[in-house]
């Protein structure tokens, strides 16, 4: 394992308005690295992850993620295919997707776009991805069906079939039960050494960060300190 930097974030300050919600902050996540994060919500947590996305301008600082700073909206767009979201358990609309449409949808900008449909390529990642992640039996089965240790792991395969090197998880156990959450955590430690991902987990679980990180830091007062 190198410890090259593919994130890197020095003496950030952002917000909203004149609302300051991160200051002073300094984060290094290495290759091959997970970092969890905790903190109460309200920290910023959400923030931080916005700004590593390219969604939300640092408003002070600087940001790299795998060498490059967003700063041109196609820089942003790239830097964005080179990071997988899981986003945290919400309900599922009552629009009918299926579990293989929904984790297709992944490859978008990918593989398929406006003007390519999904190839037979696309479709073969889709079936090693929900077999890897344990729901290849509910391939055409509608999300809104599904349990939430189910849906979660849509969401994970979404990211996955990205197939990029860095994963960003906001809450990934929130809202499971007991049982769900285990098989969460076996899944996450065991993606992140097959595909050799660099992660960053939020979570304000800090048992479940232990299980799945290599160092814990703790957001407060908008900056990151060793816990």
């Amino acid at each position: 394992m190198t410890h090259q930097a593919v994130v890197e974030i020095k003496n950030l300050s952002a917000g909203y308005g004149h609302h300051q919600v991160l200051q002073q902050l300094d984060l290094t996540l290495r290759h091959g690295e997970a970092l969890g994060i905790a903190g109460q919500n309200g920290a910023g947590k959400t923030t931080l992850f916005k700004i590593i996305l390219g969604l939300l301008k640092p408003q002070k600082g600087r940001v790299s993620v795998l060498g490059k700073t967003p700063d041109s909206a196609q820089t942003r767009r790239l830097m964005r295919r080179q990071i997988g979201y899981v986003p945290q358990l919400q309900t599922p609309g009552k629009m009918p997707v299926c579990v293989h449409d929904a984790v297709m949808m992944g490859r978008w900008g990918k593989g398929f776009g406006f003007f390519r449909r999904p190839t037979e390529d696309d479709r073969r990642k889709v079936s090693e991805i929900l077999h890897e992640v344990g729901i290849s039996h509910k391939h055409w089965q509608e999300v809104n069906l599904l349990s939430g240790g189910e849906q979660q792991k849509v969401s994970i395969g979404r990211a996955l079939i990205r197939e990029a090197p860095i994963l960003l998880m906001d809450e990934p156990t929130t809202y499971l039960d007991h049982g769900s959450q285990a098989e969460i955590i076996e899944l996450i430690k065991t993606i992140r050494l097959k595909h050799e991902l660099s992660l960053i987990m939020i979570s304000h679980d800090p048992e479940h960060l232990e299980a799945m990180s290599d160092r814990i830091l703790l957001l407060k007062n908008g900056r990151l300190e060793e816990r």
